[in-house]
């Protein structure tokens, strides 16, 4: 029997476990056994053992909550080719799993495969020991699956050595849903969507007021920090605030400008939609995921949300008829673009597992195309394997979900990318509290009437704490200095690339 594990009992009400079938059988030993398993791009024989044909209990944990469905089938499937590995499956919220998996590693308790948390840079994993190098158990083949600039230094890998695979292409997951059926309730035109600040907080109060308490202008997971950071971010940058989640300072200013008008402007628009009575009032105490249960059920004329919702929706509410607009942009126009990430780190193998081997033939299955093609066609996600995208995706939505992105979002460029050096910054600095995240939340839930102090203070306190940790990097070796975050040949228009980076070498 399985034993349970501390982090699973904290939260057997909210956290689900899905644990894999027991094995009744085991095929003849892999003929590698006596050799590493190297997870390649094929996916081999129908019926496997791992190595060494032991029974195997791996553990992996993660929050991709719209995948559920799909990874129950999956890790069925996987234990009927692995009958000697079950697979002890937990899936938390995000919250949850950045609260849990840092008692886990602490205790010595953390599961084999799990995801970086958002709030932690790569750098700062591997400086902990949450992580060991994938490279001993992946090879070429299984890495010239992945798009173009998966596996980057600074990125996803840290001295020349993998220690994280992307989940999935980078696109923004700030775009906004909109209910077709509300609009018209509303007299709103559905194929006319608002874009602009003033007409957004307009149709949102249209739609409450049709809606005469049976439906609201907009819900959100208010509980989840990380969803009003990304708006923030990404709103503020349409306006021109150069601000993005892969540097504590503007690009534009070349300094935290969480006070700056763009960010303000956006603090104003929610404040706006508070004041209206717009907000779902359960959005203060719900999380994304049962935010977007209610919209599904018709509650909310909009909400901002990634491309993994159209699955859920398709599945979940197939009578849901919902469009895909560009988030609004300020009344005088738009004046930059949604930052768009290099290939951000998600899944590692942990720094002390004892099941290396089973753990890459996890990751071997689940970055199969086959697999990967599942999630697109169900409208999921959009892979990170080269071509499956092109060939899988069905759903109107989600192309129009991609082609939106792509007109609206640049690349734009990653620090650690041109000095992988700042690694020691990172890993050094300290994310401020309470940033800017929790400043939009507390405005939506009333506790800050005017957000201009915090904002300052949040912007003067990121400055000094990266001052702060480039000095300890220096200290420690590094070569770094605060013009690694400035990027005299940005501009936001473009996409930034490789080519970039060698030129400001």
């Amino acid at each position: 029997m399985v034993q349970k594990r501390k982090y699973a009992a904290l939260f057997i009400g909210s956290a689900l476990i899905v644990q894999g079938l027991t094995a009744c059988s085991a095929s003849s030993p892999n003929p590698n056994s006596t050799g590493t398993p190297v997870a390649t791009g094929t996916a081999g024989d129908k019926t496997q053992t791992s190595t060494s044909g032991e029974k195997v209990t791996l553990r992996v944990m993660d929050w991709a909550d719209s995948e559920k469905p799909f990874r129950e089938k999956f890790i069925k499937d996987f234990e009927a080719k692995y009958p000697n590995i079950k697979i002890e499956y937990t899936l938390m919220s995000v919250d949850q799993f950045q609260n849990t998996i840092t008692t886990a590693i602490k205790s010595g308790d953390a599961p084999d495969l799990y995801p970086i948390p958002g709030n932690m840079s790569l750098s700062m994993a591997v400086k902990g020991e949450w992580y060991q190098p994938l490279d001993p158990y992946i090879d070429d083949a299984f890495k010239n699956q992945f798009a173009d600039g998966a596996f980057v230094e600074g990125s996803t890998m840290l001295n020349g050595k993998v220690y994280s695979i992307p989940a999935l292409a980078s696109v923004p997951s700030t775009l906004v849903f909109y209910n077709k059926q509300l609009f018209r309730d509303a007299g709103l035109d559905p194929e006319n969507p608002p874009k602009t600040y003033t007409e957004f907080r307009q149709a949102a109060k249209k739609i409450t007021e049709a809606g005469k308490g049976k439906a609201y202008g907009i819900i959100e997971g208010g509980k989840q920090i990380g969803r009003w950071k990304l708006a923030a971010m990404d709103w503020s940058a349409l306006g021109g605030s150069g601000l993005n989640q892969q540097s504590p300072i503007s690009l534009v200013t070349h300094d935290a400008n969480y006070d700056s008008k763009e960010v303000l402007d956006v603090m104003n628009l929610f404040k706006g939609l508070k004041d209206d009575g717009s907000f779902h009032p359960k959005t203060m105490s719900i999380s994304a995921p049962e935010a977007r249960a209610l919209f599904g059920e018709g509650q909310a004329g909009f909400i901002l949300q990634g491309e993994w919702s159209i699955g859920v929706w398709k599945r979940d509410n197939p009578n849901l008829d919902f469009g895909v607009m560009a988030p609004p942009v300020p009344d005088e126009g738009q004046k930059g673009f949604l930052p768009r990430s290099s290939y951000s780190p998600w899944i590692g193998m942990s720094k002390t597992t004892k099941h290396p081997k089973e753990a890459a033939l996890y990751l071997k299955e689940y970055f199969n195309k086959d697999y990967q093609s599942v999630l697109v066609k169900a409208g999921d996600r959009f892979s990170i394997l080269k071509e499956v995208n092109e060939s899988s995706s069905e759903i109107p939505q989600f192309k129009q979900y991609y082609d939106i992105a792509q007109k609206y979002s640049r690349l734009v460029p990653n620090p650690q990318i041109r000095n992988p050096e700042l690694a020691s910054v990172y890993g050094n600095y300290k994310d401020v509290q309470p940033g800017v995240g929790d400043i939009l939340q507390g405005v939506v839930a009333g506790a800050i009437k005017e957000p201009n102090t915090a904002l300052k203070q949040l912007s003067d306190i990121v400055d000094k704490s990266l001052d702060t940790a480039i000095a300890k990097a220096k200290s420690e070796g590094a070569k770094v200095d605060k013009n690694d975050f400035i990027f005299s040949n940005w501009s936001s228009d473009k996409n930034y690339s490789q080519q970039d980076y060698k030129s400001i070498q």
